[in-house]
C-alpha cells in the first residue's frame, strides 16, 4: 500500500445494507455508540450508553460537521445493540458499520463459549453475523434473535502482553471467517502493544495485510513501532484525540505526521473511541463526536497536514472497510444481499 493507493471501489457492509465504498464519505473509524449491558457496564456505569435519542443528538454533531459514516466496534456479548444501531442509522441518515468478533480475554469468564468452541465453530458464529444478521442478544444464549443488521467488520483483541493458546484459536477463527466472507478485521491493542504479533498471526493465516486494521496504536507513542507496523501493509488506527489521560493531541498529531512523512499517509485511520457517558455532552459530559472534525481536523491542517486529511477520513476508510477478494466477490455479495431484502 505504501505509495500506491488503491481505488476507492468495493463493497462495505453497513447495518442498513451494502453500499459502494465511494458512498462512505467522511468516516470515523472507531466508535462506541450504544452499550446496553455486559462487562463494561458491570465494571463502571459510565459505560452505559443505552439511550438512542441521546446518541442520535450526538451523531448530529458529527454529521453537522460533514461526517457521514461511523464504525461501531462493540463485539457481541458486551452490550452491542444491533437493532439500536440500525435505528440510529435510519434516523440520522448516517452509515454505521458494526462488528462481530471478540474483545480482550480479561472481559470473559472461563465458562464463555469462546473458551470451549473449536476454531471452526467460532468462525461459523462470526460468519452468521456477517452473512445472515447479528444476534440481538450477542450470543449470550440460549436463544438467538437474528436481526436485519449485518456485521461489516470482525473485531479482535489482546490483553497487555498476553498471548496464549486461546488467542491462537480465536485468531484462527477470525482468519477463517475473513477468508470466507472478505470483511475486514480491526483490532484492539492494549496500550498499543502486540500489534505486530496480531498482524503477523493474521497474515500467516492467509489474511491480506490490506484487510487488517491495528487499533489504539497511539497509546504506544513510538513512531518507530508505527513505521514497522505500516511496513507490513496494515492500516494504523489512531483514536486518542481529546482524551488527555492518554496524552495531549500534539502527540497524536506528531505520530500522524511522522507516519505520513515516511510515506504511510494512505494507511492511517482516525476515530475517537468514545465509550463513556462522560465523553458525550448529551449525557452531561464532553467533548462529543463533533470533536474529531470541529477541533482535531483544524489542528491537523494548522500543523501542515492538510493534504492528508482527505486520505485519513475518506479514501483510507473506503479501502479499509471494503470486502477483500476483488470486484467479482463484491458483485456476488451485493447480489446475495439484495436477495435477502424483503420485497
Amino acid at each position: 500500500m505504501n505509495g500506491e493507493k488503491e481505488a476507492r471501489t468495493g463493497t462495505v457492509r453497513t447495518v442498513t445494507g451494502d453500499v459502494d465504498a465511494s458512498q462512505l464519505g467522511i468516516t470515523s473509524a472507531h466508535e462506541h455508540l450504544l452499550i446496553t449491558a455486559g462487562a463494561f457496564v458491570k465494571l463502571d456505569k459510565d459505560f452505559l450508553l443505552d439511550d438512542r435519542e441521546v446518541m442520535a443528538r450526538e451523531i448530529a454533531a458529527f454529521t453537522g460537521m460533514g461526517g457521514h459514516t461511523l464504525v461501531d466496534m462493540m463485539p457481541p456479548g458486551l452490550g452491542r445493540d444491533p437493532e439500536g444501531l440500525r435505528e440510529l442509522s435510519e434516523r440520522t441518515g448516517t452509515l454505521i458499520v458494526a462488528a462481530t468478533g471478540f474483545h480482550k480475554e480479561s472481559y470473559y469468564d472461563m465458562a464463555h463459549w469462546l473458551y470451549h468452541y473449536a476454531a471452526e465453530q467460532i468462525a461459523g458464529l462470526f460468519r452468521a453475523e456477517i452473512e445472515e444478521g447479528m444476534d440481538q442478544w450477542g450470543y449470550r444464549g440460549p436463544l438467538m434473535r437474528r436481526t436485519a443488521a449485518r456485521a461489516g467488520v470482525i473485531k479482535i483483541a489482546t490483553d497487555y502482553y498476553r498471548w496464549n493458546k486461546h488467542t491462537d484459536r480465536w485468531f484462527e477463527a477470525t482468519a477463517m471467517a475473513h477468508l470466507a466472507t472478505g470483511v475486514p478485521i480491526a483490532s484492539h491493542t492494549e496500550n498499543g502493544v502486540l500489534g505486530d504479533r496480531q498482524a503477523e498471526s493474521l497474515i500467516s493465516l492467509g489474511v491480506p495485510p490490506s484487510s487488517i486494521v491495528i487499533g489504539h496504536i497511539d497509546k504506544n507513542a513510538d513512531p518507530y513501532v508505527h513505521r514497522e507496523l505500516a511496513a507490513m501493509g496494515v492500516f494504523l488506527q489512531y483514536d486518542s484525540p481529546s482524551r488527555l489521560k492518554y496524552g495531549p493531541d500534539s502527540d497524536a498529531v506528531a505520530l500522524i505526521a511522522a507516519a505520513a512523512h515516511h510515506g504511510y499517509a494512505d494507511q492511517i485511520l482516525l476515530g475517537l473511541d468514545f465509550a463513556r457517558r462522560s465523553y458525550f455532552p448529551s449525557y452531561g459530559g464532553g467533548p462529543g463526536l463533533g470533536y474529531l472534525l470541529k477541533t482535531f481536523v483544524p489542528r491537523l491542517k494548522a500543523e501542515g497536514l492538510e493534504e492528508v486529511v482527505p486520505l485519513i477520513f475518506v479514501d483510507n476508510p473506503a479501502r479499509a472497510l471494503s470486502f477483500a477478494g476483488g470486484a467479482e466477490r463484491d458483485r456476488q455479495m451485493m447480489a446475495a444481499s439484495q436477495e435477502r431484502m424483503p420485497q
